[in-house]
């Protein structure tokens, strides 16, 4: 007898056999199916599923045969697994490697052998679907045939099992990131709730209403009123790119940076001057790389009725006049954070009695089923102006009680020249809002171009599924190849794709490469506009590149929840280094992160 030498990469063989978690298992119907067939197909009164471990022939399923496994040395199928074909022996007792062989010798008294190799999709065989014979035989080249396509069918099996653990574990993790998540958003609305005001001012000829619905995934919405003195008041609203806790943690770097009065003398600063210094800050001090901030800063005479304006890439502002007119004050200056040279104008208007000015948030233009625009707030504004509540009301006639599931924060400001008793209301939660059937998911296709790197965007684009396309655009750059962006079917941008959109313009210019878009729609040109994003409407390519039929699907579910963790654990940190206050506040959350990370075995960045 010649016992069967170890193939060459018996340790690659041992893990894959080990990857697919079949060792020791009960029987299955699904193989032993299989078994029988190969034994009524090659009429022999043993049919074996074996798989070789490190020491043994472990019988999965088996037809004639009452052992369930038998040492690896004595094995016909070690041998087999050597083999890159069917391997027959067709009298065991004539064959130098089994003349001796005790399953020759003694029961099972195998004279006749054959086995197909059960071999991986990267080559590693694992074992044998083998048939036996107490007599010496041939196998004809039919019965041949079919004892290899069982075998392919087996491995089929098997390659079924492993996908199917694989996407059980995958949705445990899914799941846990879920939850991780949800964590993550509480704790964002925490921040967030933390940085609105509390108290209503008490005004004469003045009043003023709020109203804040936070998004699902928690966005960067902000608002303030402040008396700063008896005769001004300062109204801010903004924006901050992202969700969860990143754009919480950029609002709070905006509050930090917001001042609208002089510390020392109580001066009111002017909306220009202020505007101006706080991008100069969030310039030196990035917190990231293409994050921004959209803000109205308005500041109040209350005696002179003078009313002066500063915005920085902010959606208009909508002035109702009492006889019913309607003005829109645009912004006077880029979103904050875009531009180092950035200057900010000012709007100076006179308010009259019972004029109402409307400050809000681009959340309200898509919360509902329909986009709207700012005719239709008007509009409505106009419908809600003397109801008790009038930025609910105003709410309800946007969404008719339906909110999409994937709607950033709303928030709304509303000031009217008019006595009145000014109301907080922090949260429209107690609104009867159903959330809507989710939609389809966007797509995103690339491929590669004599030009560049071409990305297809199509659907709705959130910040959901930004990463993904900044990953892969990145890999682009770093691979030397330009970028082209096909806009022809996206339908919509939020300000964290707007903001990964100038970010990699950036990365490519910091590459030496180029980034283009193409098909542009004109509302996404107007955001870009709107947000005086001037490097990105350059890229603007008028000749389109033609859509090749060979594009490949980007995965849009890829993520890595460690990776994650980690910059949210950098960005709590960052917040607690901000003061002693946000020290005290964010350490349970500093602290449970570490524990998650630690608990996964994971060592926090440096």
């Amino acid at each position: 007898m010649i016992e069967a030498p170890e193939p060459d990469n018996e340790a690659q063989r041992l893990a894959a056999l080990e990857s697919y978690s079949i060792l020791d298992t009960l029987p299955e119907q699904a193989y032993d199916d299989i078994t029988f067939l190969a034994s009524q197909l090659c009429d022999t009164p043993i049919a074996i599923m074996s798989l070789v471990d490190e020491h043994r022939q472990w019988f999965k399923s088996k037809i004639g045969l009452p052992a369930t496994e038998t040492p690896r040395r004595i094995a016909f199928c070690a041998h087999a697994i050597l083999e890159s074909e069917l391997m027959v022996v067709e009298d065991a007792a004539r064959d130098e490697r089994f003349i001796n062989n005790p399953l020759v010798l003694d029961e099972p008294r195998i004279r006749f052998y054959a086995g197909a190799p059960l071999v991986d999709s990267n080559g590693q065989a694992l074992g044998t679907l083998c048939v036996l014979d107490h007599q010496p035989r041939e196998l004809t080249s039919v019965q041949r045939e079919c004892l290899n396509a069982l075998a392919r069918q087996i491995m089929a099996q098997l390659e079924l099992r492993r996908t199917a653990k694989e996407l059980r574990g995958a949705v445990q993790i899914l799941e846990g990131q879920a939850d991780l998540i949800e964590r993550d958003l509480h704790r964002a609305e925490i921040i967030q709730r933390s940085l609105l005001p509390a108290e209503a001012p008490n005004l004469a000829n003045f009043n003023v209403r709020t109203l804040y619905r936070p998004g699902h995934t928690i966005g960067g919405d902000l608002y303030d009123v402040v008396s700063i003195n008896e005769r001004h008041l300062a109204l801010v609203v903004a924006d901050a790119s992202g969700h969860g806790v990143s754009a919480a943690m950029l609002s709070v770097l905006f509050k930090n940076h917001m001042h609208v009065q002089d510390a020392a003398t109580h001066v009111a600063y002017q909306p220009g001057w202020a505007l101006t210094r706080i991008n100069a800050s969030l310039r030196a001090n990035p917190p990231a790389p293409g994050v921004f901030v959209t803000t109205v800063y308005c500041l109040l005479d209350i005696e002179e009725r003078r009313l002066v304006v500063g915005s920085a890439g902010h959606p208009p502002l909508i002035l109702l006049r009492a006889d019913g007119s309607v003005e829109t004050i645009e912004h006077t200056g880029p979103a904050l954070g875009l531009d180092n040279n950035a200057e900010y104008a000012e709007h100076e208007i006179y308010l009259h009695a019972d004029d109402q000015l409307l400050l809000y948030t681009d959340g309200l233009l898509d919360i509902g089923q329909q986009e709207k625009d700012i005719e239709d707030i008007a509009r409505t504004l106009q419908e809600v102006k003397h109801h008790e509540h009038p930025l609910e009301q105003l709410l309800l006639a946007f969404t008719g009680g339906l909110i999409r599931q994937d709607c950033d924060d709303v928030t709304m400001v509303l000031l009217s020249a008019s006595p009145g008793e000014s109301g907080f209301n922090l949260s429209s939660d107690a609104l009867d809002l159903t959330p809507m059937a989710a939609e389809e998911q966007p797509t995103i296709h690339f491929t590669e171009t004599e030009e560049g790197t071409l990305f297809v965007i199509a659907g709705r684009m959130t910040w959901l599924y930004g990463q993904p396309l900044f990953d892969a655009a990145i890999a682009a750059l770093d691979g030397g190849r330009n970028i082209i962006i096909d806009l022809g079917s996206c339908e919509y941008m939020d300000s964290t794709l707007l903001g990964t959109l100038h970010e990699l313009l950036d990365q490519a210019q910091k590459a030496s490469q180029t980034l283009m878009l193409q098909n542009v729609g004109q509302a996404l040109e107007d955001s870009f506009r709107e947000l005086s994003m001037q490097g990105i409407l350059a890229c603007i390519e008028k000749t389109a590149v033609e859509l090749p039929a060979n594009l490949v699907p980007l995965d849009l579910q890829a993520t890595h929840g460690t990776r994650q963790q980690q910059r949210l654990l950098k960005a709590h940190e960052m917040l607690a280094e901000l003061s002693d206050e946000n020290r005290e506040q964010f350490a349970s959350v500093v602290q449970a992160l570490r524990s998650e990370l630690e608990e996964k075995g994971s060592k926090p960045d440096a």
